[in-house]
């Protein structure tokens, strides 16, 4: 299989509006409830939960384990800060506009993450030596 298998691609783009649509209106919810800090931790939480099991089982069609998991959760806070620190460069230190900055964050924080659930999740073949 390539690197770069288009479907595999377009179902890690349908598990991030997924995640987003679905973390987006826990957050809702679990915010008339709670402390909103605590009500986005929560949803945090949940939705790397739940993207790092379908990008495994959907995207990826792998076998989840924790060793793999933690390898994904570490690549995805990994890139997570990348994009933090393109937005202190972006919007705080340039002046960059919001959307700009945005657009310039998912530009480089998409394709890494699939990168890493690439490299986490898909299945090498194995050599075999006589």
């Amino acid at each position: 299989m390539s690197l770069l298998e288009p479907m595999s691609f377009l179902r890690f783009l349908l598990v991030g509006v997924a995640n987003t649509a679905l973390t987006g209106a826990l957050l809702l919810v679990l915010a008339t409830q709670l402390d909103l800090a605590l009500a986005y931790t929560i949803v945090y939480v949940s939705g790397v939960a739940f993207s790092t099991t379908l990008t495994a089982s959907f995207v990826f069609r792998s076998q989840l384990s924790i060793g793999k998991a933690t390898r994904f959760v570490v690549w995805y806070v990994c890139v997570y800060l990348l994009g933090v620190s393109v937005i202190e460069l972006g919007a705080g230190l340039w002046h960059a506009s919001h959307i700009l900055t945005f657009v310039t964050v998912l530009a480089i924080t998409v394709p890494l993450n699939f990168l890493g659930g690439n490299l986490v999740f898909r299945s090498r073949p194995t050599s075999n030596h006589s």
